[in-house]
């Protein structure tokens, strides 16, 4: 009888376990600096390195979702952020993405490793790129912002730091003479910076800038001499161009330029079959 009056109670357990089990174990974030190994991406190798003056012109793509997961850097990544993916930046960092097609501009933090795509410099988080205006793979300027991405990683777990021993610092102790409560500024205390935690959100906001250029090429690579620049160009149906103020990189070897993103994806594609790694398409 016992049983029998219990029977509803017990064909609902089961349930109750099972929404139990389903729950998802809440991500914590620890945001620390991320550089990281090289890395294989279906078309080839990625060197990460750290650089706080980059800038590039190429094809933005999507971020692919992470529901709650964390991101390369410790933060807890999600689709309404204002952050992104690079191939080789240090994490995090902070840029400006500019829409060449409509001039729309958006500041971000790459936060995740990516694209795996060699054609795509940068990949958007969804919010992001609703922003920018975008509705497929988009041709863009990406430019970092140096103090911004220095400052962002002073404290980070895991950041270089420059290696030099400082004086420490005394106690300096003040009590007033007719037996006051004493205080003590300063201490010998050698420790560091506490890590960060969280980072600030970036504001989810863009202005409008001015468009272009838009036209799509491949740039097989960037050389010291006329001579080796040359003989890529020869084998790969590329231009040799020179370059000013290339920093010792004087000439340039460019294939294009493309009417469209499937033709430069084509033709970033035969760059391997004429024995080049590393190039890239780029918007001039």
């Amino acid at each position: 009888m016992l049983l029998r009056n219990c029977a509803p109670l017990l064909a609902f357990l089961p349930l109750f376990g099972a929404c139990h089990q389903d729950d998802a174990p809440v991500s914590v974030a620890h945001p620390h600096y991320e550089l990281g190994n090289a890395w294989h991406g279906p078309q080839g190798w990625f060197y990460p390195y750290e650089q706080f003056d980059y800038r590039a012109t190429g094809l933005a793509t999507r971020e692919m979702p992470l529901k709650g997961q964390l991101a390369s850097d410790g933060e807890v990544w999600s689709a309404d952020g204002m952050t992104g993916s690079h191939q080789t930046l240090q994490l995090p960092a902070v840029v400006t993405v500019r829409n060449l097609i409509n001039g729309r501009v958006v500041r971000i933090r790459l936060t995740r490793r990516g694209p795996e795509n060699a054609g795509r410099i940068i990949a958007l988080s969804p919010k992001a790129a609703d922003l920018l205006g975008m509705t497929a793979d988009t041709p863009v300027e990406v430019t970092e912002e140096e103090a911004a991405s220095r400052a962002l990683v002073e404290g980070l777990t895991g950041a270089p730091h420059l290696d030099v021993q400082s004086a420490p610092v005394g106690e300096v102790r003040a009590e007033s003479l007719d037996g006051g409560v004493a205080k003590t500024y300063g201490s010998d205390s050698s420790e560091g910076h506490q890590a960060a935690s969280t980072v600030a959100a970036m504001p989810v906001t863009w202005s409008q800038g001015s468009p272009g250029p838009t036209g799509l090429y491949v740039l097989l690579g960037k050389f010291s001499g006329r001579g080796a620049a040359a003989s890529i160009a020869a084998r790969c149906s590329g231009e040799v161009e020179r370059v000013p103020d290339g920093a010792g990189l004087d000439w340039r070897v460019r294939s294009g330029p493309y009417t469209d993103t499937a033709q430069a994806d084509a033709a970033l594609d035969r760059t391997h079959a004429c024995g080049v790694e590393g190039a890239r398409i780029i918007v001039e």
